[in-house]
C-alpha cells in the first residue's frame, strides 16, 4: 500500500468530489483517479462509485476514508510538534487572515521581522473562508468571525473600524442621490452588509462585489459610496469620509494552535501581528 494514496482519499472524502480534491492537492484530475485506482487494487476493494457526474464513496471507501483522515491528523500532530521542538527562529511559519488584513497590515507588519530575522520564511494565504489550523492549513489565524475550537489558543488582539467612503464629486452630491456599492450574496451575512442595507434604505444598492479591493476600485472609480475599513480607505488620497455614521467595529481575533504556541518563530510572529493590529 501507498500511504501517499490514502491521503488522497482522505482529500477525496473531505472535498466531496474529484475536482475538488485535485484543486486541493494541486494535481489534475487524471492523477486524482490514478491514485484511487492503486489504493483500489492494492486494497482489492472498490472504494468509490465512478458516476458521470459525482464519485461517491462506497461504504468500505467511507470507512477507510475516515480512518486515513485521523491519519492525516496525527501526521500534523506531528508535524506541530516538530516545528515547535526547533527552538529557533528559522523555518516557514503560516499565516491565513482576510485579504484586507493581510494587504493593508500583516505584510507592512513583517518588514521589521524580517530584517530581524532574515532565515524566517513567511506562507500568507489571503483567504476569506476560515482555515483548519488542526489539517495544517496555517499555524496562525487572524480572523474577525470569533473563532471556535478547543484544540486552539485564542485572544482578541483589536477591531477594525468601517466608514462610508466616496471620491469628492459624489460626496458632494445630495444624500438622496447616492448610490451604493455593497457585498454580493457570498457575503450578505456579514453585520457590515446589514448596517449598510439599513442606511441605504430605498437608495440603489446597485454594484456588488464579493471583496473590499474591488469595492475600493469601485469607490474610486465614481461608482458610488462604499463602506470600506478604515485602514484602507484612508490611505486613499482620491477618498472622503461621506458621514460620522458607521457600524460597529468588527472585533480580530488571533487563533494558534495549542501545539504551536511555544514555537519561537510562531511566537515572534504572533506577537508582530498583535502588535500591528493593536
Amino acid at each position: 500500500m501507498n500511504w501517499d494514496d490514502l491521503h488522497v482519499l482522505a482529500v477525496l472524502q473531505r472535498e466531496g468530489s474529484l475536482a475538488g480534491a485535485a484543486r486541493a492537492l494541486g494535481v489534475n484530475h487524471g492523477t486524482v483517479s490514478r491514485r484511487i485506482s492503486a489504493l483500489e487494487e492494492s486494497l482489492g476493494h472498490k472504494l468509490v462509485r465512478r458516476l458521470a457526474r459525482s464519485t461517491p464513496l462506497t461504504d468500505n471507501g467511507r470507512e477507510i476514508a475516515e480512518i486515513a483522515l485521523d491519519m492525516e491528523q496525527q501526521a500534523h500532530h506531528v508535524e506541530r510538534i516538530a516545528h515547535a521542538a526547533q527552538g529557533t527562529m528559522t523555518g516557514r511559519v503560516r499565516v491565513t487572515a482576510p485579504p484586507v488584513l493581510v494587504s493593508e497590515i500583516i505584510i507592512p507588519a513583517l518588514r521589521s521581522l524580517r530584517a530581524a530575522h532574515p532565515d524566517l520564511q513567511f506562507v500568507l494565504s489571503a483567504n476569506s473562508h476560515l482555515a483548519s489550523l488542526d489539517s495544517g492549513e496555517a499555524d496562525l489565524a487572524v480572523r474577525m468571525v470569533e473563532p471556535q475550537g478547543r484544540q486552539n489558543v485564542i485572544r482578541r488582539i483589536g477591531s477594525v473600524a468601517f466608514a462610508l467612503y466616496a471620491t469628492p464629486e459624489i460626496a458632494r452630491l445630495p444624500p438622496s442621490q447616492w448610490r451604493f456599492i455593497a457585498f454580493d450574496e457570498t457575503l450578505a451575512h456579514v453585520p457590515q452588509q446589514r448596517w449598510l442595507e439599513e442606511f441605504a434604505g430605498d437608495r440603489p444598492l446597485d454594484l456588488m462585489t464579493g471583496d473590499f479591493h474591488s469595492q475600493r476600485a469601485a469607490a474610486e472609480a465614481g461608482l458610488g459610496v462604499a463602506l470600506l475599513p478604515c485602514v484602507m480607505a484612508e490611505r486613499c488620497p482620491t477618498l472622503v469620509r461621506v458621514v460620522d455614521e458607521h457600524p460597529e467595529p468588527r472585533p480580530v481575533w488571533l487563533v494558534i494552535h495549542t501545539d504551536l504556541k511555544d514555537a519561537p518563530a510562531v511566537r515572534a510572529v504572533a506577537d508582530r501581528l498583535i502588535e500591528a493590529i493593536r
